[in-house]
Parts: C-alpha cells; structure tokens; sequence
C-alpha cells in the first residue's frame, strides 16, 4: 500500500498467505516465521523513516527494534543490511540517511538488544555463531552443481510457479535499467537480490536448504505482485489458484498424492512422519524401566523424541564422545561416568561395537520400524547401565 496502490496491498496478502512455503511452515514449528515477521517490520519501518524525514524518530526506533528482535531469531536478518546497501546504491538521493542520526539511531537499538545473545556467546566459546558454520558446510569439497540445480527448482516450489516467473520477469527489468525502473520496484529488488543470490553460491559452494532465501520472498511478494498487476486481471487468480491447489495438497498428502500420482519421495513433510508413534514406544520403555534416562547421539532424535515422548523426558542427554559442541544438546548435557540406567534410541547405527562396550551392561529392547510411503521410520532401542566413560 505504501509502494503502489491501496490495492496492492490487499493482492500481495491474498499471494503471501497460500505461498507454498507459507502454508506448509503453518503446519510445522520453526524459528522461520519469527524471522520473516521481523523483517517485514524493518522494511516497512524503513519505509516509513525514509519517507518522512526529519519526523521520523518513532519509525527509526521500531526499525531498530525490528532489526534486533530478527537477529534474536536468526542471524539471517544481518542480510537485512546488505539490501539497504544495494538500495543506497541505486538511490543515490537516500544516501542522506546515511548523515542523519535515524539510521544510526536504529543500528544501536539493534545492537543493545543483540548484545545480551553476543555476550552471551563470548562466554561460551561463540558456539551459536559456530553451529551456523558448520550448517554453512564450506569446509567440505567446494563447487556443486547439482545441489545448485536442485535450489534454484525448489524455489518454483517454495513460493509457486507464476508468483516465480512474475518476480523474475520484475527483477530482470530492474537490473536491465535500474534507473527506468519506478523507486518502489528498485527498494523491492534491492531486498531480494542479496538474499537470493547469497543463497545460490551458497547452494553451488556447497548446500542450500530452500527455506534459507525465505527473507527475499517479503519483499519479492509485493514486487512479484506489482508484476502480475501488469499482465492483466487473470495474473493473479491464477497464482491464487495455483498456489491454493497446491495447499490443499500438501495438508492431505497422504490422500491426495497416491491418487494424483504424486511420488511419495517429494512428500515435503516426509521427515516428520513416523515419529509420534515412535514416540509412543519409547514412552512404554521408559515407563517400563523407572528413572531409566533417554539417551541419544544425534539432536534430531533427541529433539523430536523430547517432544514426542510422555511425559517429556526433560532430563534427556546426548551421546558425545567426541567433546566438541554442536549444539544445544552437547552444551547442557553431560554424560557421567557411572550414569544409568539409559535408553538409548538412534538411527541406522551399530550400536554394538560402538557404544555398547562403554557400559557395564547393554541390552538391545528392540528396532522399531514404522512403514511409511516415503521409507520405513527405523531406530533401535537398547538398555544401557555403568556408563564407564568415554
């Protein structure tokens, strides 16, 4: 609304809401929304700030805590700061905020409210910021074609194939004459071109999850919006409808897809799947076994099996021979020496030449396995006593 068109604003919510990545993050809990919230915050602070000039104290101070509280969810929402680069450097006249003491203004609220997770991370070795190295990968082989081939196909699916084509076709115009190009779609384009295009070296380099280049689908809704406007009164129904079918998919995969003849691999929720009902069979061991512990070496099993069992074994620890800190797992718990009893669950693991001699006593309970379309859900079960130490 602010950009184009009263009405533009209300078309850009109707395409936001039943993106694919959108509806399917709906279903799921993750830091993801807390990011996007924030960032669509800043933009529209910034905005605002910028548009109002000298009076506009209040919108630099929101912008600041907009920036704070998105890096409170997600170091991505530093990326929020190259976009403002790229749009100084397209708009030359905006380069004055860099004089005033708005923007600055929004850089130290940011900053005080980050400061206690940087403090926090001084102490501990700045394991957050190394876990998100590690989830970079770049210390691997580098270059990947094929992982750069299967990012750029999930973003068609991440926001929808014509909402996709009309951003291309908008950010194209904008970087072949950024200066015939209208302001609004300059500031847009100029908050999704570092995010997207981080993420595709990111991808060829190595790896890229396809929820990583979310941040730039804020801006890129309204511009790819703007585009559909352009191409005439069927453009954004059709992206509505195209984007809703595919909603009404993912929320009954499991009935739907046999029927359409959706291969069950691409079953984007497959992961999940299976995990209540292990849940379920850990819970009778544990019950059958009092003050027995759950044990784990990987923070996805511990993590899921957290939520799953009941009652919630809150108590729960992480196999970690090696003393190294991964994540939160390996950072607050500890195995002791003499620890037990333990249940212990993991995946695909050979738990008998591998862990089990470090106890005193060991007994595989049993494997569970869930049959599921996708792949059967399999993790092994043992008894575990007298940890003797690693």
């Amino acid at each position: 609304r602010l950009l184009f068109v009263r009405r533009g604003g209300a078309g850009a919510a109707v395409v936001w809401a039943p993106l694919p990545a959108v509806s399917l993050s709906s279903l799921i809990v993750t830091t993801a929304p807390f990011l996007l919230l924030f960032w669509a915050a800043a933009l529209v602070c910034l905005i605002e700030a910028a548009r109002r000039g000298a009076a506009a104290n209040r919108w630099w101070l929101l912008l600041g805590v907009s920036l704070g509280l998105g890096l409170l969810a997600k170091y991505a929402m530093l990326l929020f700061a190259a976009s403002v680069a790229l749009w100084l450097v397209w708009e030359p006249a905006q380069r004055r905020l860099l004089r005033g003491a708005g923007l600055w203004l929004a850089v130290a609220v940011a900053a005080l409210i980050l400061a206690p997770n940087l403090l926090w991370n001084a102490l501990n070795g700045f394991v957050t910021v190394a876990h998100t190295r590690d989830n970079a990968n770049l210390g691997g082989e580098l270059g990947n074609p094929a992982k750069l081939g299967e990012f750029l196909a999930s973003q068609v699916a991440v926001v929808g194939p014509v909402v996709m084509a009309a951003l291309v076709a908008a950010l194209a115009g904008a970087l072949a004459a950024p200066r015939r190009a209208s302001a609004a779609v300059r500031l847009l384009a100029a908050f999704v071109l570092p995010v997207l295009t981080l993420m595709t070296v990111e991808a060829f380099l190595s790896r890229a999850n396809a929820n990583w280049s979310a941040p730039a689908y804020v801006a890129g809704t309204v511009l790819a919006v703007a585009a559909l406007a352009r191409w005439g009164r069927w453009a954004l129904p059709l992206a509505v409808a195209v984007n809703l079918s595919a909603a009404v998919v993912l929320y009954n995969f499991d009935v739907l897809a046999p029927r359409l003849g959706v291969p069950s691999r691409i079953d984007p929720a497959k992961r999940l799947k299976g995990w209540p009902e292990v849940g379920a069979r850990v819970s009778a061991h544990l019950a059958a076994h009092p003050g027995a512990r759950l044990l784990a070496d990987e923070r996805k099993v511990l993590a899921t099996l957290t939520y799953y069992v009941r009652p919630h074994p809150f108590d729960a620890v992480k196999w970690n021979p090696s003393g190294r800190i991964h994540d939160h797992f390996d950072q607050t718990t500890r195995l002791e020496p003499g620890a037990g009893p333990l249940i212990y669950v993991g995946e695909w693991r050979d738990v008998a030449e591998t862990i089990a001699p470090d106890f005193t006593t060991a007994r595989h309970i049993e494997d569970i396995r869930i049959p599921l379309p996708a792949g059967d859900r399999v993790v092994t079960v043992w008894l575990f006593d007298g940890f003797k130490g690693y």
